[in-house]
């Protein structure tokens, strides 16, 4: 529940994006022809950028969805710049019409294969084959009878010119991005929606003035900016508790100034988790307890230092402000109760245990989870952000030593 808001958050740059496309487009006409001319092919431009980057970082749904947009405008450009009334134009609306949430659907779902592998190769192809097998399909639709003709036969003569079929699909389309964006909570999933979004209102506002040039290059650039902030949370955040990492950190503590606190935190006995119960059920409690830091209270933000240690920044605090946070979260997670299940029936092959994890209930073992804390702040003796937290992993030694479980400041 907690990554609905953040989830969220990532549809803004998305909305900014196709918000200023939609009200810039009406400045255009002031443009002059040596301008509209490069505006025109801005989508194209945007296309291979992402295309090149998503290359570089082996993103093949961002790929595969910047050479889409980029036909989808070429096809809307070359063919829906007459009025729907001509055959050649009906036909290719009905295609990419059907071929726009199928295909937008598909790349939903999938998880990412990367580019140069089997699986890559196989995704790439399916695309591909779904693509014109849409095409192919779209414009039979509305022959079916006088009931389909009705259901997906598009509205030139309105102002919305999307069938009521098609936005239905849309429709649908939409909420399921929408419910894999807040389970996923990833950048990639919001950009793919965002540029959905934008290549929908093309089709929808056809007779507008000027849409697809704008909404084409909002498209791309909801995949190019989804994709390089993608990128930044690979490098700045821990792929294993969702929380900033080290490099973060780093960052974090160069821009302190003034007063500022830091606690140091790391799980007691971790190594003997992980030689008991293996490195998967390791890997929970540090999941668990990342969950608690990330909603500590007194303004601190937590990072994950490296193995079983954290790291939470307290700007413009001293260490009597950060106390009772790091109690809260210690008792959080040592009240915090883990069940396991018996371990005589977890299996030993991968494939097996990923099977039984789904359908077998938890029972057998449990067991809790403590913390030690150390926490120092700055002062004339350690000025620095290396000082401090030099005298925060002291205070931590200090108390593992006096028994674990507590708090030295």
């Amino acid at each position: 529940m907690r990554a609905y808001p953040a989830a969220i958050f990532r549809i803004l740059l998305p909305a900014a994006l196709i918000c200023g496309a939609y009200v810039g487009r009406a400045y255009l006409d002031f443009l002059d022809s040596e301008a509209r001319v490069i505006f025109d092919n801005l989508p194209y431009l945007f296309c291979l950028v992402a295309i090149l980057v998503a290359y570089q970082f082996n993103r093949s749904r961002i790929m595969m969805a910047s050479f889409a947009v980029a036909i989808f405008y070429w096809a809307v450009q070359h063919y829906l710049q007459v009025s729907l009334s001509q055959p050649e134009a009906w036909r290719g609306y009905l295609a990419i019409s059907l071929a726009l949430p199928v295909l937008s659907l598909y790349l939903l779902v999938q998880p990412e294969r990367g580019i140069w592998n089997l699986y890559g190769l196989i995704y790439a192809l399916a695309f591909i084959f779904l693509g014109l097998i849409c095409i192919q399909i779209g414009p039979w639709l509305p022959q079916v009878n006088e009931a389909a003709a009705l259901y997906y036969a598009p509205r030139p003569s309105e102002s919305y010119v999307l069938s009521m079929g098609a936005t239905i699909l849309v429709a649908l389309v939409t909420l399921l991005g929408i419910a894999l964006l807040c389970i996923r909570n990833d950048e990639i999933e919001a950009a793919l929606l965002g540029a959905f979004v934008s290549l929908y209102l093309v089709l929808a506002l056809l007779h507008v003035d000027h849409i697809s040039a704008a909404m084409s290059t909002a498209a791309a650039l909801c995949l190019l900016g989804g994709l390089l902030r993608s990128s930044h949370a690979m490098a700045y955040r821990d792929e294993l508790t969702g929380l900033p990492g080290r490099r973060a950190l780093n960052e974090k503590l160069k821009m302190l100034g003034g007063n500022f606190a830091i606690a140091m935190l790391d799980v007691d006995h971790f190594k003997r988790f992980n030689d008991t119960y293996g490195h998967d059920v390791g890997d929970e409690v540090l999941k668990l307890v990342a969950s608690r830091l990330r909603c500590v209270g007194g303004g601190g933000t937590a990072y994950r230092y490296g193995g079983e240690e954290f790291c939470i920044v307290f700007p413009r605090k001293v260490v009597a402000d950060t106390v009772d946070p790091i109690e809260h979260v210690r008792e959080e997670i040592g009240a915090y109760v883990m069940s396991l299940r018996d371990r005589n029936l977890r299996p030993t092959r991968a494939r097996a245990g990923t099977r039984k994890r789904g359908a077998t209930r938890l029972g057998g073992d449990q067991f809790s989870v403590t913390v030690s804390a150390g926490i120092a702040a700055r002062k004339p003796d350690h000025p620095d952000t290396d000082a401090v937290l030099a005298a925060a992993d002291k205070k931590l030694y200090q108390a593992k030593k006096a028994g674990r479980n507590r708090v030295a400041f």
